[in-house]
C-alpha cells in the first residue's frame, strides 16, 4: 500500500512571491488613497453648520497683502485668495494678521495645499467674488500644508458671461469672459497719481453675441509681445471688473485674476468657428464707445447713436454755468455750449465740473475749440452732446481741421445760416451766454410756473434785486452756511455738505477744508410783478457782487450783522440782471408743492437785449394799423 503521509507543500518561486507582494503594496497604497481623498471635506459642502474639516485644494487666485486699520487700533494685515477643489467649487480664503504675514509667502497661485482650522461665515459679496455662499477665514491657529500636484483639480474654474448680457449687468461686478480679440493698442506707460509706474494695455474683445467691450491689461500681462494679440486669438479671462466709463461699460482685468491664449475649451472652439464664419465681418455692437474719430457736425444727422466722436468748431453760442443736485444726491455743475463748423451745421455740447466753471471770456468773441471724447445722443426730439469726463477741451487749437473752421468762419460762416441739430428753446439764442428758456415777464413766468409738472420748466426774466430775506418771524435769518470743501469719492468737485461747529462732515465722516457757501432768498421784480427765489451759491455771489468770503469777513468785522446788511441794501435796484429762473413740481410733507429757484442771474447784455426789445416793437407795429397824425 502507498504510504498515506502527506507530501510536503510546494514554496512558490521566487518571481511569483514578488509580484504578489507589489500587488499586495499597491492595493494598499490604493486603500490609503481613498481613505485620505474620502477624509478631505468638499468646498461645495462648507457651511457653517461644520466646525472640523479639512480641504485639499488648488490656489486659483492670489491678491495683494493689504494694510488697514479698524476703530483706531494698531494696522493689521490680510489678503484673499480662491481656493478650488475636485468637485468643481471655488471659495474664497481671507486671512488675517499673524496668518496673513505668515502664508503670504507660502501660499503660491497654482499650487495644491490641505487647509483646516478656519472659520466658515456667509460670504460678504461686496469683497467677495465666488459665487459660493460662504467664505473662509484664517485668523489664527491655521493648519495648511502643500502637497503634489493634483491633476484632478483644473488650474481655472471658468463661469463665462457673454457679452450681450454684460450690457445689462450693475455694475460694479466681476465676470469671466470668452471672446475674440477684435483689436488690440500698443503698450502704455505711465504715472498714477500715487506716484506708481504702471503699464497697461486695452484690448477689445467681441463674441457670437455680435457685441464687443474694451478690457483693460495691467503689468506683465500688458507688456506681452504684439504677436501674441495678433491673428484674432480666442482669450479667457477670470475676474474682469466691469465700470462704468466714458458712458459705456469697460473691463478690467483685476491682479488676481487670469488669462489664458486658445485654452482647450468647448467655448472657444465656438467662438473660433463664429469668427471664421460670420464674426470677422459683423456689425459689432461696442459696449465702451471708445472709437472717438473727428467728425464734422452736419455728418451726425445720419450717424447711428449713441457714439463717440471728436469735433472742432466755433462756439456760436454759450449758457452760464448752472449748478444742480442729481437723483442720486450728487452736486453737479454743468454749462451748454453750441458750437459750429465748415458742414454750415451747430449743436448743444454739454461741459460738466471743472471745465463748465472756466471763466465765461474763454468762451467769448467765438472761441475756436477742440473737443475730443463727445458722446451724442438724442435729446428733446434732436441730437446732442456730452463731453465725457475721459475726453478733452483744448482752446484755439493749431491744427490743419482747426484752420479751415476758422478760415470758414472768417469768409463768410459767421454770417451763414446754420442747421441746428439740437433743439432748444426760443430764449436760447443770442451771443454771450444769454438767456436760457422761454422768455417772459415776472408776471408770465409766475402764471406759468403754477401749472408746471415734475418735468422742469425753465423760464429767462430780466429784472432787478429788489430785496433779500433777512428775517424771518423777527428773527434773524442766516445768509451762509460752512461747507465741507473736501473733494468727494472718485470726483475733482468738493462735497459742499454743512459741517458742525466743529467743522465734522456727517457725509465725509472728518474733519477737513472748509468754507462759507451762500445760500439767499431773493425777490426779484420787473415791471409786471415780482416774486421770491431760492438763490444759492454761485448765482448768489453774481447777484450781490460779493463773494462768500467777503461777507462772512463783513459780518465779522466792525459793523457786525448791521455790516453785512448795508452791504447787502446797497445791491437793491442796481442794476438790470438776464435771470434764468427753475421752475418745477415737488413734494413736501406729502402735500405738492411748486419749487421755483433762481438757476442763474447777471448783468443783462445791453445790446442783445436792445435788439430783443427793437424786434418785439417792430413785430407790435406789424401787427397793429400805424395811425399817422395830420
Amino acid at each position: 500500500f502507498a504510504s498515506s503521509a502527506r507530501s510536503p507543500a510546494r514554496r512558490p518561486a521566487p518571481s511569483t512571491r514578488r509580484q504578489c507582494s507589489r500587488a499586495a503594496s499597491r492595493r494598499s497604497n490604493l486603500r490609503r488613497e481613498m481613505a485620505a481623498e474620502q477624509s478631505f471635506f468638499p468646498i461645495s459642502e462648507l457651511s457653517t453648520y461644520h466646525s472640523r474639516w479639512t480641504i485639499r485644494a488648488r490656489v486659483t487666485a492670489k491678491g495683494q497683502l493689504r494694510s488697514f486699520s479698524r476703530n483706531g487700533a494698531a494696522p493689521s494685515q490680510v489678503f484673499n485668495c480662491h481656493l478650488l477643489d475636485e468637485s468643481g467649487s471655488e471659495i474664497n480664503a481671507s486671512f488675517f494678521g499673524q496668518m496673513a504675514e505668515r502664508f503670504f509667502p507660502k501660499l503660491q497661485q497654482g499650487s495644491c495645499y490641505t487647509f483646516s482650522r478656519g472659520n466658515v461665515r456667509i460670504a460678504n459679496r461686496q469683497y467677495n467674488r465666488c459665487n459660493h455662499r460662504y467664505e473662509l477665514v484664517f485668523d489664527r491657529d491655521a493648519a495648511i500644508d502643500e502637497v503634489a500636484d493634483i491633476a484632478k483639480i483644473e488650474s481655472v474654474k471658468f463661469a463665462f458671461t457673454d457679452l450681450h448680457a454684460v450690457q445689462s449687468k450693475t455694475v460694479p461686478c466681476t465676470v469671466d469672459l470668452c471672446g475674440v480679440i477684435a483689436g488690440f493698442k500698443p503698450c502704455l506707460a505711465f504715472s498714477s497719481r500715487e506716484g506708481r509706474e504702471l503699464v497697461k494695455r486695452e484690448i477689445v474683445v467681441a463674441d457670437d453675441t455680435s457685441t464687443s467691450m474694451a478690457v483693460a491689461l495691467w503689468g506683465d500681462r500688458a507688456k506681452q509681445e504684439d504677436k501674441v494679440f495678433e491673428g484674432h486669438p480666442v482669450v479667457c479671462l477670470k475676474s474682469v471688473s466691469l465700470r462704468e466709463w466714458n458712458g459705456g461699460r469697460s473691463g478690467s482685468l483685476m491682479e488676481a485674476g487670469a488669462m489664458q491664449m486658445q485654452p482647450n475649451l468647448p467655448e472657444v472652439q465656438r467662438l473660433q468657428q463664429w469668427w471664421a464664419k460670420s464674426g470677422s465681418s459683423a456689425n459689432l455692437t461696442s459696449l465702451s464707445l471708445s472709437q472717438d474719430t473727428l467728425v464734422d457736425i452736419g455728418s451726425l444727422q445720419t450717424k447711428t447713436l449713441p457714439c463717440t466722436v471728436e469735433l472742432c468748431g466755433v462756439i456760436v453760442n454759450f449758457r452760464p454755468t448752472y449748478a444742480f443736485t442729481s437723483k442720486e444726491g450728487k452736486e453737479l455743475v454743468k454749462r451748454e455750449i453750441t458750437i459750429a463748423d465748415q458742414s454750415a451745421a451747430s449743436m448743444v455740447v454739454t461741459l460738466w465740473g471743472e471745465r463748465a466753471q472756466q471763466d465765461d471770456s474763454l468762451f467769448d468773441n467765438h472761441a475756436l475749440v477742440n473737443i475730443k471724447g463727445v458722446l451724442v445722443k438724442e435729446w428733446n426730439g434732436g441730437r446732442s452732446g456730452s463731453l465725457l469726463e475721459g475726453g478733452s477741451l483744448v482752446f484755439q487749437p493749431a491744427t490743419p481741421e482747426a484752420e479751415k473752421v476758422r478760415q470758414w468762419w472768417a469768409q463768410g460762416g459767421s454770417k451763414q445760416g446754420l442747421t441746428a441739430l439740437s433743439q432748444e428753446g426760443p430764449g436760447s439764442g443770442g451771443a454771450g451766454g444769454a438767456a436760457r428758456g422761454r422768455s417772459c415777464s415776472v408776471e408770465e413766468m409766475r402764471q406759468a410756473s403754477e401749472m408746471v409738472t415734475s418735468q422742469p420748466e425753465v423760464f429767462s426774466v430780466v429784472g432787478r434785486l429788489a430785496l433779500v430775506q433777512t428775517r424771518k418771524q423777527g428773527e434773524v435769518q442766516p445768509l451762509y452756511y460752512i461747507a465741507c470743501q473736501e473733494p468727494r469719492p472718485g470726483s475733482s468737485l468738493p462735497c459742499n455738505k454743512r459741517v458742525g461747529e466743529d467743522g465734522f462732515c456727517a457725509a465725509c465722516n472728518r474733519v477737513g477744508k472748509a468754507a462759507p457757501r451762500l445760500n439767499l432768498r431773493c425777490r426779484f421784480t420787473d415791471f409786471s410783478d415780482s416774486a421770491w427765489l431760492t438763490t444759492f451759491h454761485e448765482t448768489a455771489q453774481r447777484v450781490l457782487s460779493m463773494s462768500a468770503e467777503e461777507a462772512k469777513a463783513t459780518e465779522a468785522g466792525e459793523g457786525g450783522r448791521e455790516g453785512l446788511e448795508a452791504a447787502v441794501k446797497r445791491c437793491y435796484f442796481q442794476q438790470p440782471l438776464q435771470i434764468t429762473v427753475r421752475a418745477r413740481l415737488d413734494s413736501y410733507n406729502g402735500e405738492a408743492r411748486t419749487n421755483i429757484t433762481c438757476a442763474d442771474a447777471r448783468p443783462v447784455n445791453r445790446t442783445a437785449h436792445g435788439r430783443a426789445m427793437l424786434k418785439g416793437i417792430r413785430e407790435m407795429l406789424g401787427e397793429a394799423p400805424v395811425v399817422v397824425a395830420h
